[in-house]
């Protein structure tokens, strides 16, 4: 995995880069950055928070949140935010020409996440279904705790995923914010 992307020449555009998948805990600046790239390269973008949850954060059936992204993937240009069933992330990987992996100390995720949930209390986030109320304390004790559990269980996977050698090469690895803001400023 590389670790801090290499400079390119300003105003120039990598067309190899029509697919990309944007991975990471929570409260890392995965939506932020994916919309900034995919404005700059014009590609639609998957929110997979969007597609597994239904109105008021119901699980949306599994199977039909593996066929949703699955399908996406399927796609020659995508930019796709978030998580997801873990063979429906393997498989996304397979088919991304890049992969960005925001892998923040987990106070950073805390921290961003927190500064996010206060925001939310009068601005919900536009990539959630309807009726998704982040806004109190309850959903915040719940998403602190996701994150530690994803910052246990799931990063330990997903580094061992993208060490595959199949993937390594398409990976970038972003460890704090001045690498975050560079990967967009110099690769886009």
């Amino acid at each position: 995995m590389k670790s801090t992307p290499e400079p390119r020449e300003r105003g120039t555009q990598d067309e190899r880069f029509t697919r990309i998948a944007i991975i990471g805990n929570g409260g890392g600046g995965k939506t932020i950055l994916a919309r900034k790239i995919a404005m700059k390269r014009r590609l639609p973008i998957t929110h997979v928070d969007s597609i597994q949850y239904l109105s008021g954060f119901e699980p949306r059936p599994e199977e039909e949140t593996r066929e949703i992204l699955n399908k996406v993937a399927d796609e020659n240009r995508w930019i796709i935010d978030g998580f997801g069933p873990l063979d429906v992330i393997e498989r996304r990987f397979e088919r991304a020409q890049l992969i960005i992996f925001i892998n923040f100390p987990i106070w950073r995720h805390y921290w961003w996440a927190a500064k996010r949930q206060a925001k939310s209390f009068w601005q919900p986030r536009s990539e959630l279904p309807q009726g998704c109320r982040e806004a109190s304390i309850g959903h915040t004790i719940r998403l602190f705790k996701i994150l530690s559990k994803v910052d246990e269980h799931i990063v330990p996977v997903l580094k061992k995923i993208l060490s595959r050698k199949d993937l390594r090469d398409k990976v970038i690895e972003i460890h704090n914010p001045d690498e975050w803001k560079l990967i967009f400023e110099d690769q886009f």
